[in-house]
């Protein structure tokens, strides 16, 4: 009853859902799995002063996800910064694959396989546009933007998803210090 749920991603047959949730504001979030019925719920997270978010299925059985386990400092934002990291399916085998000196996150799973997420970059930019969308293979190599490295406007994107059938993709664009809200767009890279 004193729990926050978020960010719940839900497998590609329908039976279960991926999750993060802290069971009390004492507590750290943690990556679950549980039912769709309500049944069998399953913590797959453990590490104390670690925050686990933003999990998503893979087609290979593994999971992606953020994590503050290898903990950034960003020089505008007083939280921990957090990178992408891998597990298996049930928990076991955590490694991290991306080791951006910033901040990597709200990842989607693209038609293709490849992940899609949100990355804080200042190299060779100014500090304004500052989120811009990226891909990695879901072994963590490959790292590339995808869209709006360059770009004065909008400072971040955040939430994207492929649009299914098309180059497209929607999300929200707000800016940097306000990820919360925007406008919801569609874009393409193109």
């Amino acid at each position: 009853p004193e729990g926050v749920i978020r960010d719940p991603d839900i497998h590609f047959d329908g039976t279960k859902v991926l999750f993060s949730m802290r069971n009390s504001i004492r507590d750290d979030y943690h990556l679950y799995e549980i039912n769709v019925d309500g049944s069998e719920l399953k913590q797959l997270t453990f590490a104390p002063r670690v925050s686990d978010i933003h999990p998503v299925y893979l087609p290979d059985g593994a999971n992606v996800f953020i994590s503050t386990r290898d903990p950034k400092y960003n020089p505008c934002q007083r939280p921990l910064m957090a990178n992408l990291f891998r597990m298996n399916g049930d928990g076991s085998n955590i490694r991290q694959i991306g080791f951006n000196t910033q901040f990597e996150g709200r990842a989607s799973l693209m038609p293709d396989g490849r992940i899609l997420y949100t990355r804080w970059e200042y190299v060779d930019k100014h500090y304004a546009p500052a989120y811009g969308l990226w891909t990695a293979n879901p072994d963590g190599t490959n790292h590339r933007l995808y869209y709006g490295g360059y770009g004065w406007q909008p400072s971040a994107i955040v939430d994207a998803r492929i649009i299914p059938g098309t180059e497209q993709f929607i999300s929200i664009f707000t800016a940097v210090h306000e990820l919360e809200w925007g406008a919801m767009v569609i874009g393409d890279p193109s």
